[in-house]
């Protein structure tokens, strides 16, 4: 009997022999367990997951999601291809539409989209974090709100068909609905808060 189809993601539980040395093609990795113990507290506003929502296999296109633990603010950016330059490009439009000591640490998978991190360390003095292999778990936050991306684009999307505008309005959504975990402020409002304060991470 199949049990793993009764599972809510329907997937098997194995790692694929030919991906188990991946993290050792990404240069300068830094683990996820020598991250600073203030990003597990989710203390400050500053740590960012970062993951990759693909089209189906042979479509182009494909998702790069960057997730904020604290406030739950997300940015989605529209990738032409899952390449690892496409996706560097995507992460300095996030770090650019905010104030960048909004931006202390990024968490990644093992991807090799993300082989280009160190950019963002040269660029903008932000260190970057990398899960275990196959624990997507660890950056949980990220997957959670991958989820909520995909009550609008399900499993199927072509993302090469999608507009901008309607990724835009998806963020958006996102972004203004109210968690009770925020005390039922919306992600948007507060990190509105947060800046008003004159807050700023040290």
């Amino acid at each position: 009997m199949s049990i793993w189809k009764h599972l809510r993601t329907r997937r098997k539980k194995r790692i694929p022999w030919g991906r188990r040395k991946q993290c050792e093609k990404i240069p300068e990795r830094i683990s996820i367990h020598e991250r600073p113990e203030v990003v597990d507290e989710r203390s400050r506003i500053g740590d960012w997951e970062s993951d990759t929502v693909e089209s189906p296999r042979q479509k182009k296109g494909a998702l790069s999601v960057h997730y904020e633990r604290k406030s739950q603010l997300c940015r989605i950016h529209k990738l032409i291809s899952k390449t690892a330059g496409d996706t560097k490009e995507a992460l300095f439009c996030t770090v650019d539409s905010l104030p960048l000591h909004l931006f202390c640490t990024f968490t990644f998978d093992n991807g090799s989209e993300n082989t280009k991190h160190t950019s963002l360390k040269e660029a903008f003095d932000i260190e970057n974090y990398f899960c275990d292999p196959y624990c997507s778990w660890q950056k949980g936050g990220v997957e959670n709100c991958n989820k909520l991306i995909r009550q609008y684009f399900p499993k199927g999307t072509v993302f090469a068909d999608v507009a901008e505008e309607e990724i835009l309005f998806v963020e958006n959504r996102l972004n203004n609905r109210p968690r009770k975990s925020l005390n039922f402020l919306s992600p948007n409002e507060a990190i509105s808060h947060y800046l008003e304060g004159g807050a700023t991470n040290t």
